[in-house]
């Protein structure tokens, strides 16, 4: 009984301070406090409102119906990895041929150094070529070597040629290795010698009684109405210096390296070079090597020769490119070549000699220009250096240029 009343007071209290706060929330400011409220009953909560009627539904749009599904491929088998190719057979090495080439020159000359290099830079070797560089007494000589099956290749001039071929001998010229004439007269005037005419009665050195020295001075007389019985021609190899310094011939008949050793290299005396001029054999505008071999073996050998050819032409080419370390390989080959400054005035001249002939722009290097070649032959067959007549497009073949 005293517990529910103590209870019934305590809750009183609590009810004074909340009236007193909802009083003074209403009033305000008002000074005046209005009477107590009663309690509020408690309030009765409200029923709940009706759930709404649901709105009609529009009616679902119809869905496409799915595209099917692309069947599943099969899962594509990985490629086989491709089999490694074969490695490729080495390339057959060349059928090896030997060439036995005779020069008009008595030994190995500074003149020669496509020779040289050919051998030096293994063109030789990759084209299967052995060389064996034989020396000549001449051109003339050269191609008599060919002719008795002594050689198989002669370099000579066209009018050596075709006095074989006139005397019967199958020659076949393949190529010109030089295609501008280099031929010279180094003449003495302090000899009395101004003209051709002044050689009548005169010593003329040549290399041998039959060789381009000799052809290409003989045609120069005829030219100018002299004959062989008009002059002496004195074989004297190519110690033309000697001949001419005491006195034995009052011209000789040079080229160009030989005249370089003889009039910028001391082989005449510097007080002395003024007492010389070189003549040019305008006779022959065109190329004085020639290749000469027998017909029948460049046919049963042609790719061989083919081979030696291209093999040639590289070392020419290099040589053009590289003329000094050409004039050091020359220094180790060529007898006599221990000066490199002539080495390089030979070389230079050379290159002249083998891309400036007659026919080369439109043909290539190695190229026989016939036209000029027959022309030549016409010359002394009409001057009377030539026995007959000879068909330089019957003897020159150009084959193998490319």
């Amino acid at each position: 009984m005293n517990e529910t009343s103590n209870r019934i007071r305590r809750l009183r209290w609590l009810a004074v301070p909340l009236a007193a706060a909802l009083l003074f929330t209403a009033c305000g400011d008002d000074d005046e406090a209005a009477p107590a409220a009663p309690a509020p009953a408690p309030a009765e909560e409200p029923a709940p409102a009706p759930d709404p009627e649901p709105a009609e539904e529009p009616a679902p749009a119809e869905e496409p119906e799915p595209e099917p599904e692309p069947a599943e491929e099969p899962a594509e088998e990985p490629e086989p990895e491709p089999e490694p190719e074969p490695e490729p057979e080495p390339a057959a090495p060349p059928e090896p041929i030997d060439i036995r080439l005779v020069t008009w020159g008595g030994g190995k000359f500074i003149d020669f150094i496509d020779l040289y290099v050919a051998e030096e830079n293994g063109y030789f070797a990759e084209a299967g070529v052995t060389l064996e560089q034989l020396p000549g007494a001449g051109a003339g000589d050269a191609v008599r070597q060919v002719v008795a099956g002594n050689a198989d290749i002669a370099m000579a001039d066209a009018l050596s040629g075709f006095f074989a071929t006139i005397a019967g001998a199958d020659l076949e010229g393949i190529y010109c290795p030089y295609t501008q004439n280099w031929m010279t007269m180094l003449v003495n005037t302090a000899s009395g010698v101004e003209s051709p005419e002044d050689l009548r009665g005169k010593t003329v050195a040549v290399t041998s009684q039959a060789s381009t020295s000799k052809w290409y001075a003989a045609l120069l007389l005829a030219d100018n109405g002299i004959t062989e019985d008009d002059v002496t021609f004195a074989a004297t190899g190519i110690a033309f210096g000697e001949a001419l310094l005491g006195g034995q011939a009052q011209a000789a008949s040079t080229w160009g390296s030989i005249n370089w050793a003889l009039l910028e290299a001391g082989g005449i005396p510097d007080d002395q070079i003024g007492d010389y001029e070189i003549w040019q054999y305008d006779q022959v505008p065109g190329p004085n090597d020639v290749y000469f071999a027998d017909r029948g073996w460049v046919d049963e050998n042609a790719e061989g020769v083919g081979r030696f050819i291209d093999a040639l032409e590289k070392a020419k080419l290099w040589i053009a490119e590289n003329p000094e370390a050409a004039a050091e390989i020359g220094s180790r080959y060529a007898v006599g070549a221990d000066n490199m400054d002539r080495n390089l005035a030979v070389i230079d001249y050379r290159i002249q000699m083998q891309t400036n002939g007659p026919g080369v722009d439109e043909n290539g290097m190695g190229w026989c220009d016939v036209a000029t070649i027959q022309d030549v032959a016409d010359q002394a067959t009409a001057l009377g250096i030539l026995p007959d007549s000879a068909d330089a497009s019957a003897v020159i073949s150009n084959r193998f240029i490319n």
